[in-house]
């Protein structure tokens, strides 16, 4: 999946592109400066920037310096009023940059992506089109089959569900198609939980699956253990319906956290 680094004020607007563009492409979001840009860019090398013109002030010229000069090899896409971008003309002018000044039709914002990546848009919708809709997939790894019956008896009606008894099983199923999110049972034998997930970062294309852990041992120690290996969440057994749905729902459909000052 294409990467897209989404960076402007964190406002509804930015919200509503975040949430569009999330169903086609891997998205980031980041803050107007220019530092915090450099870290997220050491972690994720996006395929496309984003850059919100909107709320922005001369204090962030410097972005479009920095993208110029240390990014060249990345295309950059301005967004803004047509009053912004004529703002910023003197920065933005560069061949390197892309600018659209109407996208309250997302799909506009779709097209000039594509087309910054050289993707053909019309077969590339369709393709998007066909899948468009379609229930996210979760992978639950557990060596209890009660637990995963238990699971999947959660999740099946608002999610397509499959289910590995061990993390080697895990392995190969994500090699066949990769999950929206992995629940991960942490003490498993042979392959533990902390093995697995180990694992699955190191294939390039399932390293940004969201892992949620399970456990059922509540020391502190061992709860530590879990959250050192940063996974999405972390989840004690038995784990409720309402607790195992919400995990979920925060992954998939969390709002953009607004700027606070």
């Amino acid at each position: 999946m294409k990467k897209v680094l989404l960076i402007g004020k964190f406002n509804d607007t930015l919200e509503e592109i975040n949430k569009y563009l999330a169903n086609y492409f891997q998205v980031q979001v980041c803050i107007d400066n220019a530092e915090l840009i450099r870290g997220m860019m050491k972690i994720n090398k996006p395929d496309v920037i984003l850059v919100s013109l909107m709320d922005m002030d001369a204090a962030q010229l410097d972005i479009f310096s920095m993208i110029k000069m240390d990014y060249f090899d990345i295309p950059a896409i301005c967004l803004g009023t047509p009053a912004e971008p004529a703002e910023y003309a003197h920065v933005v002018k560069d061949a390197h940059f892309m600018v659209l000044t109407s996208f309250e039709n997302k799909e506009s914002i779709l097209e000039v992506i594509y087309k910054a990546l050289h993707i053909d848009y019309e077969v590339e919708t369709s393709v998007m089109t066909r899948s468009f809709g379609k229930k996210k997939y979760v992978l639950i790894v557990d060596d209890s089959p009660i637990q995963l019956r238990t699971m999947n008896e959660m999740l099946k009606d608002k999610y397509e569900v499959a289910m590995a008894t061990s993390g080697v099983k895990a392995l190969t199923m994500i090699g066949q198609r990769l999950p929206d999110a992995i629940f991960l049972d942490y003490d498993m034998p042979i392959c533990d939980g902390r093995m697995t997930l180990q694992m699955i970062r190191e294939i390039d294309e399932a390293k940004d699956i969201p892992v949620i852990f399970l456990t059922g041992i509540k020391d502190r120690e061992h709860i530590q253990a879990v959250l050192e290996l940063h996974p999405a969440g972390y989840l004690l057994k038995p784990a409720t319906a309402r607790t195992v749905l919400g995990a979920l729902q925060k992954i998939f459909y969390a709002p953009v956290k607004k700027e606070y000052k």
